[in-house]
């Protein structure tokens, strides 16, 4: 009932306050669906957040709708510009869990077996958390579902963090962090018009609706000299125009947040541009944006679950600028390709992709743990490529690294070879001072354990990438998990695809003046290859056929 209100909500002004204020932020704040009128899944994106203000305007005519239960909408003028701020602001109540496995949602004895299992290694607190949502797709189910198991739980983020990089070099195990949403955060929205001084003030949301002309292009809300990127290593400020719904909430940390809703295929309309060259191929473009659709509806009620929102529009989930990035020759890939989404036997297919594979990708379950996934085993990126591995699962780290920096001196074989090569991401070299390496191993271990005199990968995927790294110095040895962890230790290392060497000479027992990493590929290599699809594309293999290659044995179905 509540799904069926809030599509409701979206699809009309008019229809907006059938909800009352308490069930509405209820909806956003759960990892349910909703479609518009033309069929096409509903997305909320949040755009920015941890913000004292956020200005709003637009070109045409907008409709703002306070929070409140009374139903009051105002109308602004075309051009009007509106100061969006909190008051009272109150931060959210978040629980931190340390995710240390996942379970099938149906697996109702293996998520017994594992809540017994953790206990009983001297962990009290288990939650069985799951992740993901089912959505119902012209008679087609999609079920991306899990259960994740969460331990040890912390008050903050940081602390979780903290907890699963211990644990994680403790057993061994890939480890991640999931927060569970205790108590909603709250305030009031204050609106105010820049001329007039007019103020709205609403209880914890206000929803702005552009109105449609009669003739004409669609409207968008503008925000002007927003933040984007806030918290990340890339961050800045731009002009941002936005089609669909834009709703402000009370963010976790009790500041503004700004949210876009819109239908699926327009948001890919903003994303396929910041995800690949617009000026690709029109099939590595075609292919681009069927993956995009996959990763969008992968990620639904698995990111932000302590949020007022599905997606964000950085790294983390998918990036998004907004209609400012749109491209005539992305647009058409997302229209020619409406509704496409890749499935295997198993269901909906987690199309994730990178820039640059190096030659050879990497398994999802390696990279990610989790079972294996068949339509994402790793392989070689050429014709009819092979799936065997580049490095057999229990080949010993002096024999890898030796098969790794055989591959990685290669001449160029693969799809993603040419296009790769020129932009400098398929072989790359990178050089770190000792210092700079011990400085960043003891920021991480909490404690001393340069002078570094070793770096050793422990665990490689079948791609050769490292996901464990053991660093080996005179204050004793610290295990890193993860590829990508790893890879932002080491000065962010274009991939976990690398050997590296000691440069001065000095004896092995003691630290180089230098180290230099050798590697190929850019990104994590799991999925379709970006810079692959554009060679295959330039070499004429249509989308369908591109994809069949990165994803073995899927098959391309249009769902709505």
């Amino acid at each position: 009932m509540a799904a069926l209100a809030l599509g409701n909500l979206l699809a009309s002004p008019a229809a907006a306050f059938e909800m009352r204020r308490q069930d509405r932020l209820a909806a956003l704040y759960s990892n349910q669906v909703v479609f518009d009128r033309q069929g096409e899944p509903l997305v909320s994106v949040r755009v920015t957040e941890s913000q004292a203000a956020v200005d709003v305007t637009s070109a045409g005519r907008l409709t703002l709708m306070p929070g409140g239960d009374d139903g009051a909408r105002v109308s602004a003028k075309a051009g009007a510009r509106w100061t969006v701020t909190v008051e009272e602001g109150r931060p959210a109540e978040v629980r931190w869990w340390v995710i240390v496995d996942q379970i099938g949602a149906r697996d109702l004895a293996g998520a017994a077996r594992a809540r017994e299992q953790w206990r009983r290694r001297g962990h009290p607190e288990v939650e069985l958390i799951e992740a993901g949502a089912v959505i119902g797709l012209g008679g087609t189910t999609l079920d991306t579902r899990r259960r994740h198991v969460g331990i040890d739980p912390q008050a903050d983020r940081d602390a979780a963090e903290a907890r699963a990089a211990e644990l994680a070099g403790e057993l061994g195990v890939s480890t991640a962090v999931l927060g569970e949403l205790v108590r909603r955060p709250g305030g009031w929205i204050v609106a105010r018009d820049a001329r007039s001084g007019f103020e709205i003030r609403a209880k914890d949301l206000l929803w702005i609706t552009p109105e449609a002309p009669e003739k004409g292009p669609p409207p968008t809300v503008d925000l002007p000299d927003m933040e984007w990127g806030h918290g990340t290593p890339k961050r800045g400020r731009a002009d941002r125009s936005y089609h669909g719904d834009v709703y402000l909430a009370v963010g976790r940390d009790g500041k503004l947040v700004a949210v876009n809703l819109l239908s699926a295929e327009a948001l890919l309309e903003g994303v396929v541009p910041s995800e690949i060259f617009p000026s690709a191929p029109e099939a590595a473009l075609q292919a681009q944006a069927v993956a995009a659709r996959g990763q969008l509806l992968a990620k639904v009620g698995t990111r932000h679950r302590a949020d007022p929102y599905l997606l964000c529009a950085e790294t983390h989930c998918q990036v998004y600028k907004g209609q400012t990035r749109a491209r005539p020759r992305t647009d058409a890939a997302v229209r020619a390709t409406r509704g496409q989404l890749l499935f295997d036997a198993r269901g909906l297919v987690d199309t994730t992709y990178s820039s640059a594979c190096g030659g050879h990708s990497e398994a999802f379950h390696m990279m990610w743990g989790g079972p294996p996934k068949p339509s994402s085993p790793g392989r070689y990126d050429v014709a009819d490529g092979s799936l065997d591995p580049l490095v057999p699962p229990g080949t010993p780290e002096p024999e890898a690294a030796r098969i790794v920096a055989a591959f990685v001196e290669r001449p160029g074989q693969s799809w993603c070879a040419a296009s790769g090569g020129r932009s400098k991401v398929y072989r790359w070299t990178k050089t770190r001072t000792a210092a700079q390496v011990d400085a960043a191993v003891d920021a991480h271990a909490g404690r001393t354990v340069s002078p570094i005199h070793a770096i050793r990968p422990v665990r490689r995927g079948v791609s050769g990438r490292a996901l464990a790294v053991e660093y080996v110095g005179g204050g004793g040895r610290y295990v890193v998990e993860g590829s990508y962890e790893n890879r932002k230790l080491l000065g962010h290392l274009r991939s976990g695809m690398w050997v590296v060497e000691r440069v001065g000479a000095r004896p092995p027992g003691e630290a180089p003046a230098k180290w230099r990493f050798r590697g190929g590929g850019f990104g994590h290599g799991v999925g379709m290859c970006q810079h692959g699809a554009i060679g295959q594309a330039r070499a004429g293999r249509g989308h369908d056929l591109i994809l069949k290659h990165y994803y073995p044995g899927s098959r391309l179905e249009t769902a709505w």
